[in-house]
């Protein structure tokens, strides 16, 4: 989710039409694809098998209509989201809707299992590295410190279907909540009868579902070229992929580039890792891991990835240097 999204709903922005490029699909199916722009801040694609155009268009619906509905819960940057408007209260207990509890409930799971890699207070640190930018030096001890203490106490606690907000930090949620959407949408668009496949593409993160596995390309992140061969091709079959990495995003300071993805502990820009690509059986967890191994050393990402179910990691630090965990060596495609 992003700044940049439109005050329209999904489903009332501009729509092409549905292009059918899929060959031959292996059943009466046919394949539909459709692309849109603005879309949780990013692009999304669309791809599915149905056997009429009309379910197709019911699939599309339903996904476009979910994504909606949890946008204003989620976003951090529509005022009136469910999300900004809990996070107008300090040290009070709100009721809050099922899916704002999961999102609370699930986000300090996983603060704790990655040691607080992923940790949804870090805004305050890209903060300073924004004005940084700015005013061409960069962050000051000083400036780190009590934003960092503030950043290691709690911040907020569930029960029931309340909360509580501890700290006066703004949250930002968006990777790890852009994958619960996906599911969720992917989850109502499959319900309709006579879709038999579905691939969702947002900003490069990819969601499965169906019946038979799909071979999909990870980019090579060591280049800004569009026309390298894939780094990796995979096979999945109803998986959520997600990709991170620092090489096309930062701040600049001065006459140094700064990655954006920042080490929640430190306040300093990690750059170890070009890439970061992450299997699991849901969207919402490959996102959440994707951001955490970003920041975690190597051999923590792949002891974590190995002590979870049915998780895959792909660590890139250079064109010859790569790791990887053997749930992800099992989906990769021999070239």
């Amino acid at each position: 989710m992003s700044a940049t999204t439109s005050n329209l709903t999904v489903l009332q922005r501009l729509k092409k039409g549905w292009l059918k490029s899929w060959k031959k699909p292996a059943s009466s199916s046919r394949h539909f694809v459709r692309h849109f722009e603005g879309v949780l801040g990013t692009s999304l694609e669309i791809q599915l098998l149905a056997e009429t155009a009309e379910q197709a268009s019911a699939a599309e619906h339903l996904l476009l209509a979910e994504i909606d509905r949890l946008e204003l819960v989620f976003s951090r940057f529509l005022q009136g989201s469910e999300l900004n408007q809990w996070q107008q209260s300090h040290q009070e207990w709100h009721s809050v809707s099922a899916d704002l509890h999961w999102l609370l409930k699930e986000s300090l799971f996983w603060m704790e299992q990655t040691d607080r890699a992923f940790h949804p207070g870090v805004d305050a640190l890209t903060g300073l590295w924004k004005a940084a930018a700015l005013n061409g030096r960069p962050p000051e001890q000083t400036e780190f410190q009590p934003v960092l203490e503030a950043l290691s106490g709690p911040l907020w606690e569930v029960r029931d279907l309340k909360a509580c907000k501890l700290s006066r930090l703004q949250l930002n949620f968006n990777g790890f909540a852009k994958g619960r959407i996906v599911d969720l949408a992917c989850k109502r668009a499959s319900e309709v009868p006579g879709v038999s496949e579905l691939l969702v593409n947002i900003g490069g993160d990819l969601r499965h579902q169906g019946s038979r596995p799909i071979q999909v390309s990870i980019a090579n992140p060591c280049s800004g070229a569009d026309n390298l061969p894939a780094f990796a091709c995979l096979q999945i079959q109803n998986q959520g992929l997600a990709t991170s990495g620092h090489v096309h995003r930062g701040f600049q300071v001065g006459d140094q580039w700064h990655s954006h993805l920042i080490h929640p502990g430190t306040g300093l820009p990690v750059t170890r890792l070009a890439g970061v690509s992450v299997l699991a059986d849901d969207s919402a967890t490959a996102d959440v891991l994707a951001t955490a191994f970003s920041v975690l050393p190597i051999q923590d990402s792949l002891a974590l990835a190995d002590g979870l179910p049915r998780v895959g990691c792909l660590l890139i630090e250079g064109p010859q240097t790569v790791h990887f965990n053997r749930f992800w060596k099992d989906h990769v495609l021999s070239s």
